[in-house]
């Protein structure tokens, strides 16, 4: 007990500020959501960081291209930013936060969402950048963070390095440094370094002999190094990028290298900017090297390259001890034991294509076509679900993708096609036939014979291959503060999955009730029911027969302000699970406490969870450091604490700290291998330091 009482007395002062109550319940709801039905671990930090670069440097309403980044974070519908677009063409652009009042269609929900988020009148486009503002107004920003998990795992224990692969040959903490310079929104540049929790720093921890097998996989100063520059609006040069960047165009559908916001309702339209700069720590979803888009008129021409390196497994070598040869591509991006030091950077993945487009008012057609080589040819392991995935060195995707908008219907989709001739498509609909109510309708085709490395669109689960459904969905304001929200979704698999030997099929259904109490209070109670067709538990039948896997859950979820400046959070959530093994209720409930005092240099945040949850895992989005993605799954029974804090000191130094406890019931081991931890109390603490100039 004594280990829990004094972490807490030194937390205490420290802690975190709230945004923008409305639109960070929405955000949330969105990434829980893609962490239940992802089919992998993913790190979704790079979501979160957009969204959190939004809330610190604010949208210009009047700037077009920027407002339609709120469609892409699902915060308001298509229509609404159409509304924003007709009221500056009529009576020029936005002067006043209040101009938004009269907009007819914005509800106060929207308005809660929109003004935190969007400011007015940055420089005209066309406006001349003169070298000495670029110094004397940029912005600098400095963040310093450090992780650990303070249990030992047994990957850290003492262990002979002769025991390949049973040791991690670094330390436990994670570290990781970003610098940011910024010029208004003409100028971006800056580089981020991490180290994963295992990885060594500056030399690994291992015997001569063992840096010897490792050979040119070692790295000799830090694992991860990201850097990148990007300018915008001079002259015909619309966005140039150099270092690493990420491209998204049209629905996604035949290239979108970063990740996307699922929607929980309303439109899928996709309005993404074409290029943005790469800042976040993720090892894999990115590119490096230079694209640009260059503007003429109502036509934009966008063009890229990329090469870098990415972790492989080997499977064959020649006779030089070249690989020539690779089963799979690596997507951890964890470099800590002997075996994943000997795949990092094992090939050459170069991509170089270009994007032509052209819009006309509220229309927009484009086209794309990329090429993607591998230094060796790619050949995955013989298993039957793999039957259709891509062999060899090259790869060319290519499609078309559109969208037009009016002022109650849009019209939005994209068809691509990989080199092997196999299609993807996808088609939607929403319409809006008074302001308080639209619908949804989209239709996707994914063919099981479909590659790309590059592809992100909406889809049940993470890939866009072999699936094939219809997705449903309403939102209806029926009274003044209450919003109904109601998603179906109906995806069909004809090919084999890991996890389904035969063609298979799954219904997910999503009904969410919300009321705005207030302009800082939230509350909701949502349903989920999903039914999924898996493989059956007997492996030892010649041919698995499939069973339904079924789901319920239920969640009750309240934020409401004590005063002016303490907020509290309750959920309550209820899961029930079905299938022919197993018959199981999990749950889920805790209490927020957010204090966030006005005019002082300190806020903290505290949570206390119950949870149980025996088969499966019950998901809980938490509160952490700034651009650092924290959500809990949560499995066996126990209870999660956790406190975070913030100290502002002075005006330019801030100081962010988290210290969390999960305690368990039933086990008295956590995690397995090299992640083991004896005992049933893990405990993990995150010291953050951001410096702005």
């Amino acid at each position: 007990m004594k280990r829990i009482i004094i972490p807490i007395i030194l937390i205490c002062p420290l802690m975190i500020f709230a945004q923008n109550q409305v639109s960070d319940d929405i955000i949330i709801d969105q990434i829980e959501q893609m962490l239940e039905n992802s089919d992998e671990e993913i790190d979704f930090s790079e979501l979160i960081e957009n969204y959190w670069n939004i809330c610190e440097n604010k949208i210009n309403i009047n700037d077009p291209d920027e407002l339609s980044q709120l469609i892409d974070l699902h915060l308001v519908s298509v229509f609404i930013v159409e509304k924003i677009n007709d009221y500056r063409k009529n009576f020029g652009d936005f002067q006043f936060i209040e101009e938004l009042d009269f907009i007819d269609g914005l509800d106060e929900r929207t308005l809660n969402i929109l003004k935190p988020l969007v400011c007015f009148g940055r420089d005209s486009p066309n406006k001349k950048t003169r070298l000495k503002d670029v110094f004397k107004y940029a912005k600098h920003q400095v963040i310093f963070q450090v992780e650990q998990c303070l249990n030992e795992k047994a990957g850290y224990q003492n262990v002979s390095d002769s025991i390949l692969n049973k040791k991690y040959i670094g330390s436990p903490q994670k570290l990781f440094l970003r610098y940011n310079f910024s010029f208004r929104d003409k100028i971006e540049a800056g580089f981020a370094i991490e180290k994963d929790p295992g990885e060594y720093l500056f030399s690994p921890k291992v015997s001569d002999s063992i840096k010897k097998i490792i050979g040119g996989n070692a790295y000799s100063l830090i694992d991860f190094v990201s850097f990148h520059f990007l300018i915008n609006n001079v002259k015909f040069i619309k966005t140039l990028a150099l270092g690493d960047y990420q491209l998204s165009f049209g629905q996604g559908l035949t290239m979108a290298s970063g990740l996307a916001f699922a929607s929980t309702g309303g439109s899928l339209l996709r309005k993404s900017k074409k290029i943005r700069a790469s800042k976040s720590a993720n090892e894999v979803r990115y590119l490096r090297g230079i694209a640009t888009t260059l503007n003429y008129r109502n036509l934009e021409l966008t063009m890229f390259y990329s090469n870098k390196k990415v972790d492989a497994n080997i499977s064959a070598y020649d006779s030089l001890g070249n690989p020539i040869q690779v089963s799979s591509l690596q997507q951890t991006g964890l470099h800590r034991t002997y075996g994943e030091l000997i795949d990092r950077h094992a090939i050459t993945q170069k991509l170089f294509g270009g994007n032509v487009s052209l819009r006309l008012s509220n229309f927009q057609i484009g086209y794309t076509i990329h090429k993607t080589v591998l230094s060796c040819e790619l050949v995955p392991d013989p298993r039957i679900y793999n039957t259709f995935y891509f062999k060899g060195k090259t790869l060319a995707n290519q499609g078309v993708d559109f969208y037009y908008v009016m002022k109650k219907v849009a019209f939005y989709g994209e068809a691509a096609m990989s080199d092997n001739n196999a299609p993807a498509l996808l088609f939607g609909t929403t319409f809006q036939p008074a302001g308080y109510i639209d619908f949804t309708v989209l239709y996707r085709y994914y063919d099981e014979k479909y590659q790309n490395f590059y592809s992100n669109a909406f889809a049940s689960g993470s890939n866009t291959r072999n699936e094939k459904g219809l997705y449903l969905s309403t939102s209806i304001t029926f009274a003044p503060h209450w919003n109904l929200v109601a998603t179906a979704d109906f995806p069909q698999y004809d090919w084999i999955k890991t996890n389904a030997y035969a063609s298979s099929r799954a219904q997910k259904y999503n009904l969410r009730i919300e009321h705005q109490i207030s302009s800082k209070s939230l509350c909701f109670i949502q349903l989920k029911y999903s039914d999924k067709e898996k493989n059956g538990p007997n492996e030892n039948t010649y041919m698995r027969y499939l069973v339904h896997d079924r789901k319920m859950s239920l969640r009750f979820h309240i934020t409401y302000p004590i005063g002016n400046d303490l907020t509290l959070k309750n959920c309550v959530e209820f899961c029930k699970n079905k299938d022919v093994s197993k018959n199981s209720t999990s749950y889920l409930i805790y209490q927020d406490v957010l204090y966030n005092p006005e005019n002082k240099c300190f806020s903290f945040a505290f949570r206390y969870a119950l949870f149980d949850s025996p088969t499966g895992a019950v998901y809980a989005y938490e509160n952490d450091i700034l651009n650092s993605f924290s959500i809990g799954s949560l499995y066996h029974k126990g209870k999660r604490i956790y406190f975070l804090g913030k100290v502002k000191l002075r005006k330019r130094l801030a100081i962010n700290a988290k210290i969390a406890w999960t305690i368990y019931d039933d086990i008295d081991e956590i995690g397995s291998g090299l992640e083991k931890i004896e005992g049933n109390v893990k405990t993990e603490g995150k010291l953050q330091l951001i410096w702005k100039i």
